[in-house]
């Protein structure tokens, strides 16, 4: 682990990671949420003891994107204010969204973690979504950076927020971590825990047959600012959308803000891996990815 000066890192548990996407506000079995929540505490430990804090963002998963496509709430409602099924969408899915968030603050809890959760839609309302600029997440980072001053881990989720340009909208856990790796200078590691060990040349949902040859893991990804201008990845990532509804990107989402990250003043490393492995657990705690072995993860990092 990192000795040297205080270092921060978030975590980002993905929504098919700690729910059932194919179900509707269901939330991932007990037992596979339990191991994923018990490395979390075993960092949060590790990392306090050595001087380091975390930041934690979860995604909605089943308690978002479903009601989200139902109500069309990533467009919005494009007008002074909403309609009937506007009123009932934007409710619904923030009684959804705060049911997931009780239910993992509550486990995160239980496991002696001082949480606090900081729902985006209480600090920020968007300028046509990911069009909004950083000065507007000033004031979600300040509120971040507050709870960190007193010990707490701040608990951040995807959320349906209120949109200057859409009337609302929906903004994704990956915006919020880029625009808080921007702001907070000790933010050092981005993690996206989900429920495939990193990306593949082919997404292995779509195309579960094909071997290790055919379809393998990437197990590295350089980013140039120059690449970063023309940010979509040239990998074949797709998201099977009739499957499972994701209406912030999925993984091609992922890889488009994680290459973001990386190019932050900071010079940080983000990770992409899966929520039961030994990877996931080590890069929580801040070990070294350069260790010559092709581990079951991706980074993603800048070209040096």
């Amino acid at each position: 682990m990192v000795k040297d000066n205080k270092h921060i890192i978030i975590i980002k548990l993905g929504g098919a990671a700690i729910s059932n996407k194919k179900a509707i506000c269901e939330l991932a079995p007990e037992n596979e949420l339990s191991i994923l929540l018990n490395k979390i505490a075993i960092a949060y430990q590790a990392l306090k003891a050595a001087g380091h804090q975390v930041i934690l963002v979860h995604g909605a998963g089943s308690f978002g994107h479903p009601q989200a496509v139902k109500y069309n709430l990533k467009k919005g409602w494009k007008a002074p204010t909403p309609n009937e099924e506007y009123l009932k969408g934007f409710s619904h899915i923030r009684s959804c969204l705060q049911l997931l968030n009780y239910n993992i603050i509550d486990r995160l809890e239980s496991r002696n973690i001082p949480v606090l959760s900081l729902p985006p839609i209480h600090c920020i309302e968007t300028e046509d979504c990911e069009e909004t600029q950083t000065e507007e997440f000033v004031r979600m980072a300040e509120q971040v950076q507050k709870y960190l001053s007193l010990g707490f881990v701040p608990v951040l989720h995807g959320d349906a927020v209120l949109d200057r340009v859409r009337g609302c909208t929906i903004l994704s856990g990956d915006i919020v971590m880029y625009q808080l790796a921007k702001l907070i200078p000790e933010i050092c590691r981005c993690i996206f825990i989900t429920d495939v060990y990193g990306v593949y040349q082919s997404d292995p949902k779509i195309q579960p047959v094909l071997s290790e040859i055919d379809n393998p893991l990437i197990h590295l990804i350089r980013v140039t600012a120059v690449e970063n201008t023309n940010i979509q990845t040239q990998l074949n990532v797709t998201d099977n959308e009739t499957v499972v509804a994701d209406v912030t990107g999925g993984m091609q989402g992922k890889i488009k803000w994680a290459k973001r990250m990386a190019l932050v003043e900071q010079d940080l490393d983000v990770i992409i891996c899966r929520w039961d492995t030994e990877e996931a657990l080590d890069m929580m705690t801040l070990k070294d990815w350069k260790d010559g072995e092709k581990r079951l993860m991706t980074v993603i990092t800048r070209e040096s």
